[in-house]
C-alpha cells in the first residue's frame, strides 16, 4: 500500500467501516462535505455525550441490590440485639440511697427538685437552673462519684425492671443471664444478645468472650417473651418519660444500640414483634471496587473511633456525638470506651439540652460521611399490640407468680417465617457491560466496531512506514547533492 498521508487517508475513507466517510469522495463538491463534515461532527458529538452520560451513571450508581430468588433458611441465624428501656429513668429509692451515702458537701440540696433536670442528658428539659446543676456537680465530686455513676445509679436497674423472661421455652426469673444493663442516648436500659454491655464505674465496653444466641425454630414457642414493670410508684414526680411507654431498639449483636428499628410499647399491654430479617452480602465484583466508587464500607475496612469496628448506625450516633462535643467541650457518656474525664458532667447539661434544640434546626446528615454497609443483617419489625384482659383466663399460665400492674408489658419476639431474604448487591457495570454500551453506542452512532479501531491503528502504521521508507529512499540523493555542492 504505498502513498503518502492524503493517499492513505483517501483510501481510508472510502474503505473504512465507518460510516459516512466515504462520502467525502463520493461527492466531491463543497455543499456535499460541508453537509457530511457538519452530520459527522454532529454524530461524533453525540457519541461523546451519551458516552459521557454512561459515565456520570455509574458514578452515581456504581452498584446495586438484586433480590436472589432462593432463600436461606432461618435455622442458626443470629438473634437481634434487642434492647429495652425503662421510662423510669430516676427513683425514689435510688436517690434515697444515693442522700444516704452522701458524707461531704452540701447535704441540704432538694434532690427532689434538682435530680429531674438530669433528664436533659436525654430529654429536651425546660426550666434548667445552672446554680443549681453546679450545686450538685460539687457534691458528687466531694463524695468522690463521677457523673457515669450517678447517671447509671438513678434509673431503675434491670432487675426490677424485668419480671420475668422465656427463651425458647426455658424460663428464666428475673431475666437474668439474658439481659445486661446498658447506657443508651434515652438512658440507662437492658440489652439482649448484644455484644455491649455496661461494666460499673468504666462505662460501655465490648464483651470479649461473646457468643450470639441464635435461632432453632420459628413461631410463638420458640420466642423470646419479656415480662417488664416500670414501676411508676418508685419515680420521681415529672421524671417518667415517653408517657411510660416502654422504647424496644432492634440492632445486629454487634451493632450499638439505635433508633433505626424500633418501637414504643404502651403500658398494660400484650405486644407481639414478628421479625423479618434481611441478610445484604456483595459479590466479587463489588468487593474488588474502591470504597469511593462502592459507596459502602466492610466492618474491617473504616476503624471508628470508640467502636473499633464500622457500621453505618454506629457512625451516624458519632456523628452525633462528635457535633455535642464540638458545641460543649465533653463526649456524652454512653458512648462505648470513653474517657472518663472527658465524659460530660452535670453542669453541661444547659449545654447539651441547647446544643440538642439547636441541631434539631441547623444540623443537617450530609455533614458526615457515614456509607452503609457492605454486608449486614437487618431486622425488620412488625409490632401487633394488644391488652391484657385475657391473662386471667389462660388455661395454662406461665405467668402465674408474676404480679400484675397497669404499667405492665408483655413482650413477645420472635421469627414468624422459616426463611429470610438475601439481598446481593452486584454492579451495575462491569468491565464487560460497560464495553458493551460503548459498543452500542459508537455502533449506533458512527457504525464503528471493534474491526474500526484495528483499521485505524493499521493506516496509521502504513502511513508511518511510508514515511520512514521515503526518508531512507531520499537518503542517498541528499548525500550525492552534497557531494556535487562541495
Amino acid at each position: 500500500m504505498k502513498g503518502g498521508f492524503k493517499t492513505l487517508f483517501r483510501r481510508f475513507c472510502l474503505e473504512s467501516s465507518i460510516l459516512g466517510l466515504k462520502y467525502f469522495y463520493l461527492y466531491p463538491d463543497t455543499l456535499s462535505r460541508c453537509f457530511w463534515a457538519l452530520t459527522m461532527v454532529l454524530i461524533l458529538y453525540l457519541a461523546c455525550l451519551l458516552t459521557w452520560l454512561l459515565h456520570n451513571r455509574f458514578e452515581e450508581m456504581p452498584t446495586r441490590i438484586a433480590i436472589e430468588n432462593q432463600y436461606e433458611p432461618i435455622l442458626n441465624l443470629t438473634f437481634p440485639a434487642i434492647t429495652i428501656c425503662s421510662p423510669n429513668q430516676i427513683t425514689i429509692s435510688a436517690m434515697k440511697h444515693f442522700n444516704r451515702t452522701l458524707v461531704d458537701g452540701n447535704r441540704t440540696l432538694d434532690l427532689p427538685f434538682i435530680l429531674p433536670q438530669l433528664l436533659g442528658f436525654y430529654e429536651l428539659v425546660g426550666d434548667l437552673s445552672k446554680e443549681n446543676l453546679v450545686s450538685i456537680q460539687n457534691l458528687i465530686t466531694i463524695n468522690r462519684y463521677h457523673s457515669l455513676e450517678i447517671m447509671a445509679m438513678l434509673p431503675q436497674s434491670c432487675d426490677d425492671f424485668l419480671k420475668l423472661c422465656y427463651l425458647k421455652g426455658k424460663r428464666y426469673p428475673k431475666c437474668k443471664d439474658l439481659f445486661d444493663p446498658i447506657l443508651t442516648q434515652h438512658g440507662m436500659c437492658c440489652i439482649f444478645n448484644s455484644i455491649y454491655h455496661y461494666r460499673e464505674k468504666k462505662g460501655n465496653e465490648r464483651k470479649f468472650d461473646f457468643t450470639p444466641k441464635t435461632t432453632s425454630s420459628t413461631g410463638h414457642r420458640e420466642s423470646l417473651t419479656v415480662v417488664a414493670d416500670y414501676n411508676p410508684s418508685d419515680a420521681l414526680t415529672g421524671t417518667i418519660i415517653t408517657a411510660g411507654a416502654i422504647r424496644v431498639m432492634l440492632t445486629e449483636s454487634t451493632e450499638f444500640p439505635a433508633d433505626d428499628e424500633s418501637n414504643l410499647v404502651t403500658p398494660n399491654s400484650e405486644s407481639f414483634h414478628l421479625l423479618y430479617p434481611t441478610y445484604t452480602y456483595c459479590s466479587e465484583d463489588v468487593m474488588s471496587l474502591p470504597s469511593s466508587s462502592r459507596k459502602c464500607y466492610f466492618d474491617d475496612e473504616y476503624r471508628l473511633s470508640h467502636f473499633r469496628k464500622y457500621h453505618n448506625s454506629d457512625c451516624d450516633l458519632l456523628c452525633h456525638v462528635n457535633e455535642l462535643e464540638r458545641l460543649c467541650r465533653c463526649t456524652m457518656a454512653y458512648v462505648p470506651n470513653v474517657r472518663l474525664n472527658r465524659v460530660c458532667n452535670l453542669t453541661t447539661i444547659d449545654c447539651i439540652v441547647k446544643a440538642k434544640m439547636l441541631m434539631n434546626k441547623r444540623y443537617r446528615s450530609e455533614r458526615c460521611d457515614c456509607p452503609r454497609d457492605c454486608v449486614s443483617l437487618h431486622y425488620r419489625v412488625e409490632m401487633i399490640i394488644g391488652n391484657l384482659e385475657a391473662l386471667p383466663h389462660l388455661m395454662v399460665d406461665p405467668f402465674s407468680d408474676v404480679v400484675f400492674s397497669k404499667s405492665t408489658s408483655i413482650m413477645y419476639f420472635f421469627f414468624p417465617n422459616s426463611v429470610y431474604v438475601k439481598q446481593k448487591q452486584e454492579t451495575v457495570m462491569s468491565l464487560i457491560s460497560l464495553s458493551s454500551n460503548l459498543g452500542g453506542v459508537f455502533g449506533l452512532c458512527l457504525g464503528c466496531s471493534a474491526i474500526s479501531v484495528l483499521e485505524i491503528l493499521f493506516y496509521i502504521y502504513k502511513a508511518t512506514k511510508n514515511n520512514i521508507s521515503e526518508y531512507l529512499h531520499n537518503m542517498p540523493s541528499n548525500r550525492v547533492g552534497l557531494v556535487k555542492d562541495a
